[in-house]
């Protein structure tokens, strides 16, 4: 090969790595694209942090830049962190509404996957209050969701807890199990949901022994998220799930009182008082 056919080949090469360079960049963002995200970094922040009016406002703003841009899946996201907020305001009513613009807006192109995390919510906020429409919306998500999607492993421990609520502890555990195999790897506190949801399921069928597994290591799994309500919940099945140990059973009792009372958890407080038989402080 000469000199020159040597260079253009070199050169050929530099202009491909180039290429294969540019179409691994990612796309740039927008100017609006990047406020909607900062809006909504910022209202997670003040979620979190029980400032619930400052959330609002932030979700409120990436909304309205969402919309400015049109940008169907932020404007989807925006919408579902403002139901998120408006249910723990206890605003059920907005809360629903804001999850039905997503479900049934019909000019947006919603993905899939954003109408089904709006059905799964909206069956999570009306199950405790109206089972029928929970089903329904259930329902709906799992059809939105197909064989796989993001939120099918929730969509199953809803599910879960709702046979078990129902009286079918054995679907329950079906479900619960499939539910720890659909949630991703990271999803640490739902993965522990469905431990702990067949925890239930066995001690319902009448087999406590089976239910210490999934249930310490449900609460092994709480105690590293720092979830203060799931860290009781663990605690007071682990007691229902030694019947034939009452000494076993009234120690975790007792762990799950403290942690109830350290967490201001007067319903718990007030459940294991009457299981250790103590008055609640």
């Amino acid at each position: 090969m000469s000199r020159t056919s040597r260079l253009a080949a070199c050169a050929a090469c530099v202009a491909a790595s180039a290429l294969l360079a540019a179409c691994s960049t990612p796309p740039v963002r927008s100017a609006a694209e990047i406020r909607a995200q900062g809006y909504s970094t910022q209202g997670m922040d003040r979620y979190k942090a029980g400032d619930l009016p400052r959330a609002l406002a932030f979700f409120e703003q990436a909304l309205g830049v969402a919309q400015s841009i049109e940008d169907d899946d932020a404007i989807a996201a925006a919408r579902l962190n403002l139901s998120m907020v408006y249910l723990r305001m206890g605003r059920q009513d907005d809360a629903l509404k804001q999850l039905d613009l997503v479900l049934d807006e019909p000019r947006l192109a919603f993905s899939p996957d954003r109408r089904a995390e709006a059905a799964l919510r909206r069956a999570m906020a009306t199950q405790a209050s109206d089972r029928t429409s929970a089903a329904q919306s259930l329902d709906r998500a799992e059809a939105l969701c197909g064989g796989r999607c993001a939120v099918r492993g929730k969509i199953l421990n809803l599910k879960s807890y709702l046979a078990l609520g129902a009286g079918r502890p054995d679907e329950a555990l079906k479900l619960a199990q499939q539910a720890r195999g659909a949630l991703a790897k990271d999803d640490a506190l739902e993965k522990a949901n469905a431990l702990r949801l067949q925890g239930s399921a066995y001690i319902a069928m009448r087999q406590p022994a089976a239910a210490v597994a999934p249930l310490t290591e449900a609460l092994t799994m709480d105690k590293a998220a720092g979830a203060s309500d799931k860290i009781y919940q663990d605690l007071l099945l682990l007691g229902q799930a030694s019947p034939d140990k009452p000494e076993v059973a009234r120690d975790y009792w007792t762990r799950a009182r403290e942690v109830a009372v350290a967490a201001k958890n007067q319903a718990g407080v007030e459940r294991t008082a009457k299981l250790l038989g103590a008055p609640p402080p």
